[in-house]
């Protein structure tokens, strides 16, 4: 009980703050729906977007976009493509000694960490304004291979910095200079670089049992769930909702906070979670503001992700926050457009009570199209705001989420083969729903001559299935975190 305290009407065999405790049966016949796979279907229509239970945004956007996929294991695997050309780091700086490393076109080393540069090739370090040819074959020295270079150039003053020869120093292949008659040296291949990755998925689970005399006191409780055209004032079919709420709402938590794990059962069985969204975007773009955000701030940290990488036709981007994070996405779009000089006639219009010499005043900015293709839609995820999930609050307002304020940005843009960036995984035949009846069948009557699971003086009901987060380049999504450092 939210309040701290128990209701008189609270039944003992609610205890506990939940459970399951309507027959799976009579909901799915309340929705016209007799198969799992179906039902699961409905269920996630309604429990993401339309009842009178929280929203479950992330969710929500993921099936509603039909970004949902079944796999056939509960771990999965994918290739993520990196750099589409090597970059090569300077293991040491055998030339520390020498202030002007190439000059008067002398060759010098370059200690490198690959293998398989071959002369003609010609690299640039972190200066373009010098360009190194490769004389010599490598020569393996400890964790490295040594090369001999010069400079490519005709001016007999000029010298490589010594600096950029430093340990950590980045090096690129660009193009190759050879003979132009009987030439026998070519330029070495460069390939794009690949990574495999691993993830899982989670499973869920749900139930409730519900005693024969509840079961038979159910009918006092006038409780309706209205769906649609539907008033369904059966109060197992109401319990059933809950049950189901919970479930789904345990699996928008979970893909929200879940962290992977690997455990063991008492039976020794695999006990999975899989990672969920705030654990993957630590591998992504993270800052932290403790003061307004601007709208050059948000820039900034947008091109960071997008820059030279995604067409401007694929940059736009959701950014899910809490409604102070919305308030300040709003001020931080109102104070640049002040700005500009327009003729209003969406902060000013006739007031809605259509007298005449009323006006209203007042919007809210939800949308914002930047430079270079960004283009930014505005969500809100009422978890940033429910002090259930968000037990940090803002010293200055203590009733307030700090999580109110936090800013993430999801790509939601196709990804090589797949439809979405970000991707809804389930295990394929995991879903499954039902009741164990005992002396009690899930209609709340006696078993009289039928077949009964158990001689228990109740009836138990359950819900489980599987679901997890797949992103497939996490480099395409971040998060603007608020830390308030009072």
């Amino acid at each position: 009980m939210a309040l701290g305290y128990k209701s008189q009407l609270y039944l003992q065999e609610f205890k506990g703050g939940g459970g399951n405790f309507v027959d799976s049966d009579s909901l799915a016949a309340s929705y016209d729906s007799d198969r799992p796979h179906v039902f699961e279907g409905v269920l996630d229509r309604i429990y993401t977007s339309e009842v009178r239970f929280s929203s479950k945004p992330l969710t929500n956007m993921l099936k509603t976009a039909g970004n949902v996929m079944e796999i056939d294991t509960d771990y999965y695997r994918w290739y993520l493509q990196g750099a589409e050309y090597q970059t090569f780091r300077s293991m040491e700086n055998l030339e520390a000694s020498n202030a002007t490393p190439g000059i008067n076109q002398t060759e010098f080393r370059l200690k490198l960490d690959v293998d398989y540069l071959v002369p003609s090739d010609v690299l640039q370090g972190e200066n373009n304004e010098y360009a190194l040819r490769v004389q010599s074959y490598p020569e393996q020295d400890g964790n490295g291979y040594i090369y001999m270079v010069k400079l490519v150039t005709d001016n007999p003053l000029e010298y490589f910095p010594n600096d950029l020869l430093d340990e950590g120093r980045e090096f690129l292949k660009n193009w190759t200079v050879v003979a132009n008659e009987m030439n026998t040296e070519y330029g070495s291949g460069q390939w794009g670089q690949y990574f495999q990755l691993e993830s899982q998925i989670g499973f869920f689970a749900e139930e409730f049992k519900m005693t024969d005399k509840a079961m038979r006191n159910a009918d006092r409780l006038a409780i309706k769930l209205v769906h649609k055209d539907k008033s369904l004032t059966n109060f197992m079919v109401m319990g059933e909702a809950d049950m189901n709420e919970r479930y789904y709402m345990g699996i928008e938590a979970a893909l929200t906070y879940g962290k992977k794990s690997n455990s063991l059962s008492k039976e020794g069985y695999q006990i999975k979670t899989g990672p969920g969204l705030r654990q993957m975007l630590k591998d992504g773009n993270v800052e932290y503001f403790n003061s307004s955000l601007t709208e050059q701030r948000l820039k900034d940290f947008l091109l960071n992700i997008f820059f030279a990488r995604n067409n401007e036709s694929q940059r736009k981007i959701t950014l899910m926050t809490g409604t102070y994070g919305a308030i300040m996405f709003h001020e931080m779009l109102a104070n640049s457009a002040s700005g500009f000089l327009t003729v209003d006639t969406h902060f000013i219009r006739n007031s809605p009570d259509k007298v005449a010499n009323h006006l209203s005043y007042g919007a809210q900015f939800t949308h914002y199209y930047g430079p270079e293709g960004i283009e930014v839609d505005l969500i809100k995820n009422p978890l940033y705001d429910d002090l259930r999930y968000q037990r940090r609050t803002h010293p200055q307002y203590p009733n307030i989420p700090i999580d109110s304020w936090r800013m993430t940005v999801l790509d939601f843009s196709p990804n090589g083969n797949s439809k979405s960036n970000i991707m809804m995984l389930k295990e394929k035949d995991t879903f499954n729903y039902g009741y164990v009846p005992g002396r009690v069948g899930p209609s709340g009557k006696p078993i009289q001559g039928g077949q009964a699971i158990s001689k228990e003086g109740a009836c138990n009901w359950f819900i489980q299935g599987s679901a997890g987060l797949w992103i497939k380049d996490v480099s395409r999504t971040g998060e603007l975190i608020f830390d308030y450092d009072g």
